[in-house]
């Protein structure tokens, strides 16, 4: 190391030491046990910790503005993973990196306030960052070949940091590694491989692969045998969508008992107390986050089980026109309409809408101009609902109206601040000396009152209307698992430990489907997002498009395909992991529908 100035062995031998109590520091920070992970990752996550040490040195030539560097970089990492895992008990994958935007849309509505292991890992980057300054390791300066020297330093770094994570992403180092993989649980992943590894291992998720022996044209063959007539009633019903925000029945979850029932009137929908109504349950395919997934699955009919880890397909995948529910109504004369009373900056929804056959997109700046009652900080449901009705109702003097509303009255966080607007109704049984670590919950299933009692009013409305009116209600997806705390340690279970039956459950949220005209009854229907739309066209005696076809036999077979699992028309479950290549032929279609269909109207 002739390119060094003269240094004591021990600052060498300090700078080799110090990246591994930063990383120490940084699981500090994420974890309240930050030693579940798993010796063979960290000593990986260690090399990287080592190699960017170096590369940082290469790139400044000191030492302690290297370590320093490195310290400050790798802890704000993990500051805002500790942050993420808060609000969503998740960890910032590398597709969320597209998502910042959108996260910082509602980033005031959360409590920042840092809990103790963060000041204590606070403390401890601070005592590094000063103890980074005993290090006098420096390149010599005056050397003719220092700056080629440097960069080859630094080219020597980078590949380095990238043939590290191309073995941690081939399956058989994986292995040897003991990378834990999990669809459901991303947080698990995080804990037991390292910060580093598991976003290393995530990175491969990044690009949608080919499936093994797709053919264009032979995906197009096989959907023209599902080519039907058309077909549709004389007077076609209006349609009204909500995706309500975190809807979701947390019995499904665990058992509690509250002082009211926080959602009667779905509740008596499920049961089968109404009358031209078909409820059950759907599964989603994402947790506590990523809205426009469910979005995605209900408007095309493809699941996210084929794409990464992750993924947000408006963002990623959405880049033209996709066949879709609104383009196959809009064939039959229908007015498409989308509405969110929110920033219109969230999730891309501006550029993908259009292109998911949506003639006109309304946002929070329509929504605001009507003076809407609000709850918390946002547009309450009662208020959103009536002003889509109204809406709807003005359309179809030019026709039947196909309305896609998404909510946002139910949003985390739940338990930061109190708001004059909003009355917690809801209370827990059982859950005495909790104090304030049930607020989460009672404000959440507070909101889902709230939510509830819109719903009701909105199917009131159109009880003795004239013209014939579906109306779809279900959630996006459940609240994230911290929201119910106290019922996880009420059922005496380890949130963050879940078998797979509990992990499938927190994926699952009640959907309903009414209309003002007879209809056949069904209550107790376990299904998937991607399917819904298909349940909706039938509903109303709409003829199906072929791909809407093909879904429509395969559903017989899979009743549910979500990003968490596949189950059977016998009942049994598949974990993703474990899929193989049963869904094969489904895959292919929708890689085809995606990305090499072109004439689907």
């Amino acid at each position: 190391m002739n390119f060094l100035k003269e240094h004591r062995k021990a600052d060498l031998c300090f700078f080799i030491i110090f990246p591994v109590l930063v990383s120490v520091a940084v699981r500090l920070t994420m974890f309240d046990k930050f030693w579940e992970i798993q010796w063979k990752t960290a000593a990986a996550g260690l090399i990287f910790y080592e190699i960017l040490a170096w590369m940082l040195f290469f790139v400044f030539g000191k030492g302690k503005t290297a370590l320093r560097t490195e310290l400050v970089l790798m802890w704000l990492l993990g500051i805002a993973n500790a942050y993420v895992f808060r609000f969503r008990h998740a960890y910032i994958r590398p597709l969320d990196i597209m998502s910042v935007g959108t996260a910082m849309n509602v980033a005031e509505n959360y409590d920042y306030t840092p809990d103790a292991r963060m000041i204590v890992s606070l403390i401890a980057v601070i005592i590094l960052f000063i103890a980074a300054g005993l290090c006098r390791l420096e390149i010599v300066r005056k050397s003719g070949k220092i700056r080629v020297v440097r960069v080859t330093g630094i080219i020597a770094a980078i590949a380095l940091m990238s043939g590290e994570m191309f073995l941690i992403q081939r399956n058989i180092v994986g292995k040897i590694l003991g990378v834990y993989t999990s669809q459901l649980n991303s947080a698990g992943m995080m804990k037991k491989n390292g910060m580093v590894v598991n976003f290393m291992y995530q990175m491969k998720d990044i690009d949608v692969d080919k499936p093994d022996g797709y053919s264009a044209d032979a995906e197009k063959d096989i959907l023209k045998g599902y080519v039907s007539e058309p077909s549709a009633p004389d007077n076609l019903p209006d349609i009204i969508v909500i995706m309500d925000e975190a809807f979701s029945d947390p019995e499904v979850d665990g058992e509690f008992t509250t002082n009211t029932d926080y959602m009667p009137f779905v509740h008596s929908i499920l049961n089968g107390e109404e009358e031209n109504a078909i409820s059950g349950y759907v599964n989603s395919s994402v947790n506590g986050g990523n809205t426009p997934n469910s979005e995605f699955e209900f408007l095309t009919g493809n699941t996210m089980g084929f794409l990464p880890q992750g993924s947000i397909a408006f963002r990623q995948y959405v880049k033209s026109e996709m066949e879709s529910l609104p383009f196959h109504l809009r064939t039959l004369g229908y007015q498409t309409i989308a509405t969110h009373p929110y920033k219109s900056s969230g999730w891309d929804r501006t550029k993908v809408w259009p292109l998911l056959g949506f003639e006109k997109t309304l946002f929070l700046e329509y929504f605001d101009d009507l003076n809407l009652r609000k709850v918390r900080n946002y547009i309450s449901d009662e208020g959103y609902f009536e002003a889509v009705a109204d809406m709807v109702d003005d359309m179809n003097k030019e026709g039947p109206v196909f309305s896609f509303n998404v909510t946002m009255q139910n949003h985390s966080g739940y338990s930061e601040k109190e708001y004059e607007n909003f009355e917690r109704t809801v209370t827990l049984d059982g859950t005495s000396d909790k104090g304030d670590r049930d607020y989460g919950m009672t404000n959440y299933l507070s909101l889902i009152k709230y939510s509830d009692e819109a719903f009701k009013k909105l199917i009131d409305r159109y009880r003795e209307c004239e013209r014939p009116v579906i109306i779809v209600m279900y959630g996006d997806h459940q609240a994230d698992p911290t929201t119910f705390d106290v019922m996880w340690e009420e059922n005496h279970k380890d949130r963050d430990n879940l078998s797979d039956e509990d992990l499938i459950n927190t994926y699952r949220v009640p959907f309903v489907i009414w209309a003002n005209f007879d209809i056949e009854e069904k209550t107790g229907i376990e299904t998937s997002i991607n399917y819904l739309g298909n349940m909706v066209l039938e509903t109303a005696g709409i003829g199906l498009s072929p791909y809407g076809n093909f879904l429509k036999e395969y559903q017989k077979k899979y009743p549910v395909v979500s990003a968490a699992r596949f189950m059977d028309s016998d009942g049994n479950t598949v974990m993703k992991e474990d899929w193989g290549d049963t869904l094969k032929d489904y895959e292919k279609i929708q890689y085809y529908e995606m990305f090499d269909d072109k004439d689907f109207y």
